[in-house]
């Protein structure tokens, strides 16, 4: 098996594993966003063992439906936490989430069925990640609620747009062609750091609940 395989799929399970952490935390009394999150981070977990297991169920898996799953898994993520920190999410977010996806979605489905460009679909996906992790980042730096989970979530939001660009243009300098995947030696250690900064974000996003949870707990009734 594939290095980068076994990356994938194991991040697959931890991720789910963390999005069911996330779902026990709120199964009592829902919070504004986490069901987004969760749902958002399990199409996140989905697509990573989509990519792992591409290898034996067909290449669309890889370069068709984890790009899909991933950004639209992040955009879930991104409306929740809008959701989360401000009790609503406003029209416009709504219009730049959905023309964002959509646009990316097109440019996914012609480079891989129409003219296949693993590159191009890389890129596509890449700026899309960039633009939904930098936004997060900052709402979550801008809500200022002094909380150390909030700004953990928000660093790691940060890390995860840094390597994911560095992962990208990596590839595109230098891919490995004789590879399943085009990932060479630099670009694989950085898929496996963005992997755990994406984890780190859960598990920040796992504390926001139970701190939100103690606060309700602690106003007088």
């Amino acid at each position: 098996m594939l290095f980068l395989q076994f990356v994938f799929i194991l991040a697959g399970v931890a991720v789910a594993w963390m999005a069911l952490l996330m779902w026990r935390a709120d199964s009592r009394e829902p919070l504004p966003g986490v069901t987004l999150w969760i749902v958002g981070f399990s199409a996140v977990g989905a697509a990573s063992a989509a990519s792992g297991v591409a290898y034996w169920v067909g290449d669309w898996a890889r370069g068709f439906a984890s790009h899909l799953l991933l950004t639209g898994g992040m955009g879930l993520v991104w409306l929740g936490i809008r959701l989360f920190l401000h009790g609503r999410v406003g029209v416009l977010v709504f219009l730049f989430v959905g023309a964002l996806l959509i646009g990316e979605c097109v440019g996914i489905y012609w480079f891989f069925f129409v003219r296949e460009s693993y590159q191009e679909r890389l890129t596509i996906t890449c700026v899309t990640l960039l633009l939904l992790s930098m936004s997060m980042a900052m709402n979550l730096f801008y809500a200022q609620l002094g909380e150390r989970a909030v700004t953990a979530a928000g660093l790691c939001y940060c890390l995860f747009a840094l390597l994911n660009g560095l992962r990208t243009i990596t590839i595109l300098i230098n891919p490995d062609n004789l590879r399943y995947f085009l990932s060479g030696g630099v670009s694989s250690a950085v898929t496996v750091l963005m992997v755990a900064s994406l984890l780190a974000a859960q598990a920040a996003h796992l504390r926001m609940i139970h701190d939100a949870r103690l606060e309700d707990a602690e106003e007088p009734e």
